[in-house]
């Protein structure tokens, strides 16, 4: 799975409230990654969805983030799976599917484009890193998605999200997830932290996840870490979210 991924390969490689709070654990979102909307720009299109050249268009390249090295596992040419959708509807409890899709950097609706990059530090020994997802809708449920996760939250603190086992996936798990207080990002923001399970019995990783809705796009932010807390390097943030503008 790609969070899976993008956390351990490390060699090769922030609910709404008033006020600014940092994004993850110890670092702090700026003002200045505030998006503003931007006349002629392919977001700037109100409510309508955007096509995957058009998403491509939108995606990170390594100009964008220097110091690091960007890898797309989907979209720009690369594969993109609607049949994913199936394994986040198939999660239980069912009130929970929102959380773990958003923290696959998907949601249960289908989408009209995606594209999802790792973006590892070059240099940082611990592998400074974060799964970046971008995914485009029809405007509508966009805001559908962002409903449906901020409800999700406040229900799945104890419970532990995983597909049946029927569905590719199923041995990829979460639990614990808890909101974090976040705001200043695109049209609506959510963050929370959780943990990720590996099989039974298997490595409990702890997951840090911050999702912006920008018009009919949004982008999905995902870090993990066995060591330390993990945290989403504020470039990352920033120059996503500047594409978006």
């Amino acid at each position: 799975m790609l969070a899976l991924t993008g956390a351990c390969d490390a060699d090769s490689r922030d609910d709404a409230g008033e006020g600014r709070k940092p994004a993850t654990g110890g670092s702090t979102l700026s003002a200045s990654s505030t998006p503003q909307q931007v006349s002629g720009s392919p977001a700037s299109a109100a409510g309508k969805s955007l096509d995957q050249k058009g998403l491509d268009r939108l995606a990170l390249t390594a100009h964008d983030v220097p110091g690091y090295t960007v890898n797309t596992v989907t979209g720009q040419g690369s594969p993109v799976d609607h049949d994913v959708l199936t394994t986040y509807r198939a999660v239980t409890p069912a009130p929970c599917r929102p959380v773990y899709a958003a923290a696959q950097l998907g949601s249960l609706h289908d989408f009209t484009a995606q594209v999802s990059q790792d973006v590892v530090s070059v240099s940082d020994d611990l592998g400074q890193h974060a799964s970046v997802g971008l995914t485009s809708y029809p405007l509508a449920d966009a805001r559908t998605v962002m409903t449906e996760l901020r409800t999700a939250l406040p229900k799945c603190a104890t419970a532990e999200m995983r597909p049946s086992a029927a569905h590719p996936g199923a041995g990829l798990g979460y639990s614990g997830s808890q909101s974090r207080s976040v705001s200043g990002y695109g049209d609506e923001t959510l963050a929370f932290d959780a943990t990720q399970v590996v099989d039974s019995g298997g490595p409990s990783i702890p997951v840090t996840v911050l999702v912006v809705r920008q018009d009919s796009t949004i982008a999905t932010f995902l870090s993990l870490n066995p060591i330390q807390p993990p945290t989403i390097p504020q470039d990352i943030v920033d120059a996503q979210l500047k594409k978006l503008a």
